[in-house]
């Protein structure tokens, strides 16, 4: 598959989950510190356009290692690949929990509560190792 000079589909959607998930992790830490719900729910929003994001962006990465890598392997591809479902994976389960637990984060947070919070953590920590890594591929 032959891509048309100057077309990087995954460098343009990648900045969409490393982006949304740091500000979700933020917005429900505001909540939990201020008790405002307003930032309770912008987190579950974002963090939802976050995870519809993510398999696009793991599938352009794909893509660019298929064709602009001649998809050989190292230890960078194999983390980022990893790391790419596993964002799917950790972000599908924030959200779905969230929407089927609408009361999951009702303050004081409980055992769940504490367990999606960790998730919108685990999103975010995947997107810092992962922007490491694409860094790496960039940069070096």
């Amino acid at each position: 598959m032959k891509v048309p000079e100057g077309w990087y589909f995954h460098p343009i959607f990648v900045h969409f989950p490393q982006g949304l998930f740091p500000v979700a992790f933020a917005s429900f830490f505001l909540y939990v510190a201020t008790g405002r719900e307003e930032f309770e729910t912008a987190a579950f929003v974002v963090a939802a356009f976050g995870a519809l994001a993510a398999p696009v962006t793991t599938f352009t990465g794909f893509l660019d290692w298929k064709i602009r890598y001649k998809g050989y392997m190292t230890s960078v591809f194999k983390i980022k690949i990893v790391g790419g479902f596993a964002l799917i994976g950790l972000s599908a389960s924030a959200v779905l929990l969230r929407y089927l637990v609408p009361g999951v984060a009702d303050l004081p947070l409980s055992g769940p509560g504490w367990g999606y919070a960790g998730l919108l953590g685990a999103c975010l920590a995947t997107c810092v190792v992962l922007g490491h890594y694409g860094g790496k591929l960039v940069f070096h």
